[in-house]
């Protein structure tokens, strides 16, 4: 599920300003994932939100995010399909990223997320996102959410940073009602 507040479109683009930096050879969707899971968790810690806005499941090989996955095996409006090739965890972009969506903090954690993780090996990534956020929700069973207490426990948020969260989860509550 992905933050109303944000929309796709930064999903979108942060995942293809990630996929852009891949080289070819490299562009498996665990890395990307992997590297936006990163990239949320230093955003949220410094500034109070995700750079994404997606809702992370626990998969066998660490967290996934939701929508961008949905989006990558096509399960997704013809506009977002951008995703190709994808075969055997590999995958190709159709389209650049659109900077206008992204934020000078979004660049700067991605790009901070993709120079500490981008090189890592695939048993490197799944050993460092298997945290203690990934740890609970794998307990309840593989598909599960990631908590968002969790995550926040995990980056270890001060009291401020779960006051950003909290109120605006509580706006995303109200407007889901509002135009539900």
């Amino acid at each position: 599920m992905i933050n109303p507040i944000y929309g796709t479109d930064v999903l979108l683009n942060a995942a293809l300003w990630v996929a852009e930096r891949l080289p070819e050879q490299d562009r498996r969707i665990h890395k990307l994932f992997k590297i936006l899971w990163f990239a949320d968790l230093l955003h949220l810690k410094q500034y109070g939100r995700s750079v994404t806005g997606d809702t992370y499941i626990a998969m066998n090989y660490g967290p996934v995010p939701s929508a961008l996955y949905d989006m990558i095996k096509g399960n997704c409006s013809p506009e977002l399909r951008v995703f190709t090739q994808y075969d055997k965890g590999f995958f190709d972009i159709s389209k650049k990223c659109n900077m206008d969506y992204l934020s000078e903090s979004d660049v700067e954690t991605l790009q901070k997320a993709f120079d500490e993780n981008a090189k890592l090996s695939f048993d490197r990534l799944v050993q460092k996102s298997h945290s203690s956020a990934w740890n609970s929700a794998w307990k309840e069973g593989e598909n599960t959410s990631i908590r968002m207490s969790e995550i926040l426990d995990e980056i270890d948020a001060d009291d401020e940073i779960r006051e950003i969260v909290k109120n605006e989860r509580e706006t995303m509550a109200a407007l889901s009602v509002k135009n539900g």
